[in-house]
């Protein structure tokens, strides 16, 4: 693709996630937002359905996997698309790491399924029509009844280590 993103996880000797843990972007500008989730914060635990009806809950990674939680505006948009794409074609170095990815936005569940179907998406996709999960981490983007593009990473502890938004959409 015409940019990258790559994932980096580093552990401490307790197993702890470590700031070290990067995402290289190129192309994209990416703000920060303020907000009540932020990193070195507790990430919000919430439990879900994915598109096949599976329960995704963040309490049951505590302990034993990191997360990646991409919040995205919906199917129609090209930008999240792409950012989708480049999770699938890192997903499996995600996974190496203790690593699990879920994508997160207001689409139904049959547009988010076809989605998923669609791109071929290996990893966990949650809709949130209700804005529920999305409020909890405060990327909702009221004027647009989406979420904005954002991209947490939750250590095994829970705790936020970063946390990136992309600007201008």
């Amino acid at each position: 693709s015409r940019y990258d993103i790559n994932f980096i996880f580093a552990f401490s000797p307790d197993e702890a996630f470590c700031p070290s843990m990067i995402i290289v972007e190129r192309g994209r500008m990416y703000r920060s937002m303020l907000g009540k989730v932020r990193e070195g914060s507790k990430a919000p635990m919430f439990s879900a359905l994915d598109v096949r009806g599976e329960t995704f809950d963040t309490r049951t990674y505590l302990g034993r996997s990191n997360l990646v939680l991409f919040f995205y505006r919906g199917y129609w948009c090209a930008t999240c698309r792409e950012e989708l794409l480049d999770l699938k074609a890192e997903y499996p170095g995600i996974t190496q790491q203790d690593a699990e990815v879920a994508a997160i936005s207001t689409d139904s569940v049959d547009e988010a399924k076809n989605l998923a179907v669609d791109l071929q998406l290996p990893y966990k996709v949650i809709s949130d029509p209700d804005h529920r999960v999305i409020e909890m981490y405060d990327v909702y983007d009221a004027d647009n009844d989406t979420a904005f593009i954002t991209v947490f990473l939750v250590d095994k502890a829970g705790v936020v280590r970063f946390k990136r938004s992309i600007a201008g959409l």
